[in-house]
């Protein structure tokens, strides 16, 4: 068929056939009934929880669009499925990650460089050969199943009385081209994990428990979604706790990586530095080269630290962690004639609890 009547036949199209049209190719159209669908895919009960009694568990949306608000959705679940089917929203999610994508939208490229590095660690043969090639139809097929990726953003421990706090996402959603999730990055980092993993598309977080059986708990919006929220706080230790067991249990010696400022390395940030150690944060404040101490004022307050430099604030901090003000000092380096045109203000924080800090702010 030429061009002319491929565009004559365009232009007879009903709406529908268009639609039709422009999907066969790998455009993403998107209407209304689309983001209906989409809304009641995380809304409604499934069809096989309807019998016997329910009971409702919440969990929340972090839209990767940081325009719009953390949602806070609902789930009903018959009470003889949360006691034997496990983590039930990993099911529950699916149709949130599929009503938008077919498979056709897929950075086939990328799924298949990434399906044959799996295949090429995954499979020896004898003879030294490689493996097959996987077909574009059969990676299409995979992407338009959807299925849902757990990341443990708490593991479960007997700290935290076995409840983890899970992230469900999009297992394919970097190769679907989805745009970074920067508010569920920023949950990972304030969790501990450092650096903080790539986090594609829209994010749900939820509860579980693990035992004596794993089952949903909710997760709510307000309480759970602040920084200053329990779980939140003890996150970085629990996820410690988990990696140690971990350890002792494949004899492997795994450890996460070292907290900012540890091991004597400095972490930069703006208009000052810090290490940490258990015990102590130091902070280090560049001034000018002809400061004198009667110029400099030091406020020490459990979870805050100021400093004012001849009548200005060159520092404001809100403490990641409470710091107990009568064990805080500071000191000015003594100038030096061949040194930087700076002398430094060296301040110490005495921690109230012996633990790694992940950053030093709230």
């Amino acid at each position: 068929m030429t061009e002319s009547h491929q565009e004559d036949d365009k232009n007879n199209m009903t709406p529908d056939q268009r639609m039709a049209w422009l999907k066969e190719r790998g455009v993403l159209v998107e209407t209304a009934e689309d983001r209906q669908a989409q809304q009641q895919a995380v809304t409604t009960t499934p069809s096989d929880d309807n019998d016997g009694p329910q009971e409702i568990v919440t969990f929340v949306k972090i839209p990767h669009d940081e325009a719009q608000p953390l949602e806070e959705l609902q789930a009903s679940f018959a009470k003889s499925s949360m006691e034997t089917k496990g983590d039930l929203l990993v099911e529950y999610l699916k149709p949130a990650f599929t009503s938008k994508h077919d498979g056709k939208d897929v950075d086939l490229r990328l799924f298949q460089n990434q399906a044959q590095q799996h295949l090429a660690s995954s499979n020896t043969t004898s003879s030294g050969g490689t493996p097959g090639s996987v077909s574009e139809e059969a990676l299409a097929e995979v992407a338009k199943q959807a299925n849902v990726e757990i990341f443990p953003l708490v593991h479960a421990t007997s700290s935290n009385k076995f409840t983890a706090i899970n992230m469900y996402l999009d297992e394919v959603g970097m190769l679907k081209r989805l745009p970074l999730n920067k508010r569920a990055i920023a949950y990972a980092t304030h969790a501990g994990f450092n650096p903080p993993p790539q986090l594609y598309g829209d994010i749900y977080l939820g509860r579980v428990k693990t035992s004596p059986k794993v089952r949903n708990m909710s997760f709510k919006l307000g309480e759970d979604t602040s920084t200053n929220a329990e779980w939140m706080k003890k996150a970085t230790m629990d996820n410690l706790e988990h990696q140690t067991t971990m350890n002792q249990i494949t004899g492997r010696n795994d450890l996460q990586p070292s907290a900012d400022g540890e091991d004597g390395i400095a972490k930069t940030e703006e208009g000052y530095s810090w290490t940490q150690t258990e015990e102590e944060i130091e902070v280090v404040v560049p001034l000018a080269k002809d400061a004198l101490a009667k110029e400099i004022h030091v406020k020490f307050k459990p979870k805050s630290l100021k400093v004012n430099f001849r009548k200005e604030s060159v520092l404001d901090l809100q403490l990641f962690e409470r710091v107990d003000p009568d064990g805080c000092t500071w000191t000015l380096d003594k100038a030096q004639k061949d040194a930087a045109d700076v002398r430094n203000l060296v301040i110490t924080l005495e921690k109230n609890s012996e633990t790694s800090w992940p950053r030093i702010t709230t």
